[in-house]
């Protein structure tokens, strides 16, 4: 059995935001095209310190098909969306800000519902949706984090409408007092940008994507922002491999991430404990996976030890360890992430932490035949 032994750690954060009928205008925006299935993760120029490897984004991401979601505010009880909404059950279970797609149905700010899911990239419902070739605009509203300029949730909410619906709300009453919690000039500037600078766009790595929910029961649309995370493309024969806590711990997805894995933990200080890594355990399903070794995780006095135990069946290609505080690392932005290039080393940790601990393994032989052999 191969060993690898590292020191570890990391930070945290989630993400939380969130319709009834609207009486409606008649002015509305025509479609605009745009579509986008894959794409590959853009180089940054300014890595100095290590190239990023290339990596897919999928606008396609696997999502379940049906969740159950409830409202539990809107307007301006929700936390600076249009409603707050909680999915209960899926690998999306967690908190989310919504945004109201039709105003021509009701939702109010306490309801739940069964809902089909849909990447708003895919083929939607035909009939579901007046403008849906405009849903590239709104994925490019969600990522310009348009509130930190001073625009209020009624300002966005009201150019989304515009953008996707044939009719815009007249009373607009839960956008706020009109002149007081938005202006309908305030939110043309908002369809304005989206016009000049949205028409095709695809959100990257750390970006939004909006993902729509239909509910069951003829009740109105939302649709929820869904951070992607960029998926290596493991060496021929490889397999991205992670370690799972005990109790199962907390997939990446339903999290706020696209992608698999756990983070584990809350772990106290004086644990000593071992793992099993999985690869290629897509969705965070074990049966899907391969039990490819374990890991031995100490933390003792501030300090963090990992010891990677791989199975002399598998060739270790490279780890990537984040041990802190928080349940997942952030970037260099101060963004919350687990891409594994972005995984740190803490210091002088103390309290309550939480390891994810990444490998990439291939089989034996299946490592590059180019490599030289000691």
């Amino acid at each position: 059995m191969k060993k690898l032994t590292l020191a570890v750690a990391a930070f945290f954060m989630i993400a939380f935001y969130s319709c009834d009928t609207e009486p409606v205008g008649s002015d509305t925006l025509e479609s605009v095209d745009g579509k986008g299935k894959l794409k590959k993760k853009q180089k940054n120029d300014d890595d100095d310190d290590e190239k990023e490897d290339e990596c897919n984004i999928t606008l396609l991401p696997n999502l379940p098909a049906m969740v159950n979601a409830c409202t539990t505010a809107k307007g301006l009880d929700a936390s600076g969306t249009y409603f707050d909404l909680t999915i209960n059950d899926t690998e999306l279970a967690g908190n989310y800000g919504a945004w109201c797609i039709d105003v021509d149905l009701s939702l109010t700010g306490n309801e739940c519902f069964d809902a089909d899911v849909y990447s708003s990239y895919a083929e939607l419902p035909a009939g579901a949706f007046e403008n849906p070739g405009n849903f590239d605009l709104v994925n490019w509203i969600l990522n310009q984090d348009f509130a930190s300029q001073g625009y209020t949730m009624g300002e966005i909410q009201w150019a989304i409408w515009e953008l996707i619906d044939n009719q815009n709300c007249v009373a607009c009453t839960f956008l706020g007092a009109p002149g007081v919690d938005w202006s309908e000039a305030n939110a043309q500037e908002i369809v304005d940008a989206a016009v000049a600078n949205g028409e095709g766009y695809e959100p990257g790595e750390g970006n939004l994507l909006a993902v729509v929910l239909i509910p069951n029961n003829n009740r109105q649309p939302v649709f929820i922002p869904i951070p992607l995370e960029c998926e290596e493309e493991p060496k021929g024969g490889c397999e991205t491999a992670f370690a799972r806590g005990n109790d199962g711990n907390t997939c990446f997805i339903g999290n706020g991430f696209s992608r698999w894995g756990w983070t584990i933990g809350p772990l106290t200080d004086g644990t000593e404990e071992t793992y099993n890594i999985y690869a290629g355990a897509g969705q965070c399903d074990i049966s899907k996976g391969a039990l490819v070794g374990t890991v031995a995780v100490s933390y003792e006095d501030g300090e963090v030890s990992v010891v990677y135990n791989i199975d002399d069946d598998y060739v270790v290609a490279e780890t990537h360890t984040y041990a802190g505080n928080g349940m997942f690392p952030t970037d260099k932005n101060g963004k919350l992430t687990v891409a594994p290039g972005q995984y740190t080393i803490g210091e002088d940790l103390e309290g309550e932490i939480y390891v994810i601990a990444h490998a990439v393994v291939c089989g034996e032989g299946d490592d590059d035949d180019d490599d030289d052999n000691d």
